[in-house]
């Protein structure tokens, strides 16, 4: 990240970006309002603003009627008519590449990107470089991790011949912002990223326990870091023979690293000492809510006397909010997207309209060509940056399970297992519906208290939801029943992953709701029968 030649002068840059940040946080209405007007004059030239009938000077009542929320799939095509030529179908600028997603619960979608939006990215990440100069640990070093996450997946284009797909995250800054980061960036051998999975993070190992001076470890989920410190904890022998002789050889190839044989020592250690791993650690950067929040809780209890910093919402679609260390939540880029929200009564607002404590859906615009766009996000307004209401997210609205009418939301499930499994606990719900009655199972890594007990709290946590108590006492849905799977994490990873998704973006959820027979039977590694036959596995 830094220098320490440079870090004077990037001080003096980061103050640069903040101020003029707060100066738009502290009146969040204009600059919300400037950036509308921008997006509608753009809009005003694209086929999708003409058919909805954009003027370039249209004020926000009218523009909120005249365009439709919507989300990708009423969006989808036209996406596909941009993805089939150059001319401004969704965008006004030229579209200088595609970005394929596909959360962890829904369909695959291509993103439009211009040049616009990547610089929204780009002034995102400098803002928060910014804030962690000014108000951050002390950093010495500058050495740095980011999840640089190989899409293990051939480079595509579209029938129009723009490309599809970043070779990897740091492909959202400029040429002079990646080059400043990666002089500092423990990275692993370019040949590396064409290795399948498991020796790429055997690799990846390595090379991060060599690299001593490591004080920033950023990934977006924190299962990232926990598969790799499960690597390191698995293959122990061949990572410390490795860093004694400065090579790590996988099958059919062979990688230099930097050797540190002082690592033997700790890996012969019953339990790893991470701290002791990495002595100059002073950030890890990784999601910490939603369902998200066990597996971050197990990396805090790992690094102890190291900042925990939550990531924002920073989507494929936009970059939305950006965690600073004086605010409460992550705070809106109220200058790079314009947020409205859904309430549950069906009302939308305005950013600056959100009171404290209201919980809403997020309906992003922005200057890549989605408008009016639902993110299936659910966040919580909570305390103030200026002016600004933070955000802190709940989880997936869109992730909604509805076997017999229950109508049951990720946000809501998560909040019932953190309640009865614990916080550190890791747990998903499952919804089945393949043999005799319907119902749920609940998978979690471990037991809090007895099987049957635990089945039952959870139950009872469910019924809180009045659809699905009625169901319950209508014979409608069976009584949940309960799985334990040691390697929970490890396996959702391995459904994710079988989805398409990128290692570093993979993010777990709370409900499984979308998943096929065929996903479940390997994720429960057996008949998916046998289990919802029987109270706890």
């Amino acid at each position: 990240m830094v220098t320490t030649v440079s870090v004077a002068a990037l001080r003096l840059g980061a103050r640069a970006v903040r101020r003029a940040f707060d100066g738009s946080a502290r009146d969040p209405a204009a600059a919300q309002e400037r950036l509308r007007r921008r997006i509608v004059a753009g809009m005003a030239d694209t086929a999708y603003g003409k058919a909805c009938g954009i003027r370039r000077d249209m004020p926000y009542a009218a523009f909120a009627e005249r365009v439709p929320l919507v989300d990708y799939e009423a969006l989808e095509p036209w996406v596909e008519r941009q993805m089939a030529t150059r001319e401004p179908i969704l965008a006004p600028a030229p579209i200088v590449l595609f970005e394929e997603t596909s959360g962890s619960s829904g369909r695959r979608k291509c993103i439009p990107y211009t040049q616009s939006l990547l610089s929204a990215f780009n002034r995102a990440f400098l803002l928060w470089v910014a804030d962690l100069l000014l108000d951050g640990p002390r950093f010495v070093t500058g050495r740095a991790f980011f999840s640089i996450s190989p899409a293990f997946r051939e480079a595509t284009t579209t029938r129009s011949g723009v490309p599809i797909g970043l070779a990897d995250d740091t492909q959202y800054l400029t040429p002079m912002v990646r080059r400043a980061v990666r002089r500092r960036l423990v990275v692993p051998p370019a040949q590396s990223l064409q290795l399948g999975l498991e020796d790429y993070r055997l690799v990846l190992a390595c090379r991060l326990l060599a690299a001593a001076d490591l004080e920033i470890l950023s990934t977006w989920s924190p299962t990232y870091l926990l598969a790799i410190m499960d690597v390191v904890d698995r293959r122990r022998d061949e990572i410390a023979a490795a860093l004694a002789r400065g090579r790590v050889t996988v099958p059919g190839s062979t990688f230099a690293v930097p050797d540190r044989p002082a690592v033997g020592v700790l890996l012969r250690e019953r339990e790893i000492d991470w701290q002791q791993v990495w002595p100059a650690l002073a950030l890890v950067s990784c999601w910490t809510d939603g369902a998200s929040a066990p597996y971050a809780a197990r990396l805090a209890t790992r690094f102890p006397g190291c900042m925990l910093q939550g990531k924002g919402l920073l989507a494929t679609e936009a970059p939305i909010t950006m965690p600073l260390i004086r605010a409460e939540a992550p705070v809106p880029l109220v200058n790079d997207v314009f947020l409205e929200f859904e309430r549950q009564d069906g009302s939308v607002g305005r950013l600056h309209e959100l009171e404290c404590g209201e919980e809403a859906g997020v309906i992003i615009s922005q200057t890549g060509g989605l408008v009016r766009y639902r993110m299936g996000d659910r966040v919580q307004a909570v305390g103030r940056y200026g002016q600004t209401p933070c955000l802190r997210f709940l989880g997936r609205e869109s992730v909604v399970s509805d076997l017999v009418g229950e109508k049951l939301n990720e946000a809501f499930v998560r909040d019932a297992l953190h309640r009865v499994l614990g916080p550190e606990t890791c747990g998903v719900v499952v919804p089945v519906a393949d043999r005799g009655l319907p119902g749920y199972l609940c998978v979690t890594e471990r037991l809090p208290a007895d099987a049957d007990v635990v089945a039952a709290r959870v139950d009872a946590a469910l019924c809180r939801a009045f659809q699905y108590r009625q169901a319950r006492l209508l014979g409608q849905l069976d009584a949940l029943r309960l799985v334990v799977l040691p390697d929970l994490a490890r396996r959702l990873e391995r459904l994710w992953l079988g989805r398409g998704l990128k290692w570093g973006d993979v993010k777990q959820v709370a409900l499984l709701s979308r998943a096929t027979t065929e996903e479940l039977s390997a994720l429960f590694a057996g008949s998916l029968s046998e289990l919802v036959g029987s109270r706890a596995a």
